[in-house]
């Protein structure tokens, strides 16, 4: 009986543990939601707000400068972010990187930057826990779609070994 007791303290804190585990990767990216407008693109896959701040979309990696494709990215994520109004969906758990910039969902008109560009072919998917851990599985699927196709990055022998690794 004692056994049996023994067993069912430690499902109930496993499942415990369990659930906060989920709450807490789910938190990852229960987000500040910010709605501003860009003053400079960087980078296929950074900009600078209307406020300064530097932005660095979550989840993906575009061409450096040199790469194939580097123009063709930044080109594309300046028609899709400027003179629009963007929505921010900030990482809770790891709000900026090692460079100070904000880490970030970009969504216009409730469409993702981020998954436009994966899309694409014009980025490849780039998971860094925490905040990439929500989004993988859908970023991992876009990319592969992308390559399948043979679009963007993805067009050139070699694709994703032409791209470095770049200030991550």
């Amino acid at each position: 009986m004692v056994e049996h007791g023994a067993r069912f303290i430690r499902r109930v804190l496993g499942v415990a543990v369990l659930l906060a585990l989920c709450a807490c990767l789910d938190g990852a990216f229960a987000q500040e939601v910010v709605h501003t407008r860009v003053r400079l693109v960087i980078d296929g896959d950074t900009i600078i707000l209307q406020s300064g701040e530097r932005v660095r979309y979550v989840g993906i990696d575009t061409p450096e400068r040199g790469e194939p494709f580097y123009g063709k990215a930044k080109r594309r994520n300046k028609e899709l972010v400027s003179l629009v109004p963007i929505t921010l969906e900030i990482c809770d758990s790891e709000r900026t990187d090692k460079h100070g910039r904000l880490l970030t969902n970009v969504l216009v008109s409730n469409v993702s930057v981020n998954e436009a560009l994966l899309k694409e072919g014009l980025a490849r998917a780039l998971i860094i826990l925490p905040c990439g851990l929500k989004v993988a599985d859908r970023y991992r699927a876009l990319e592969a779609e992308a390559r399948d196709k043979r679009l963007g990055i993805w067009s050139v022998k070699g694709g994703k070994q032409k791209m470095g690794g770049g200030s991550r």
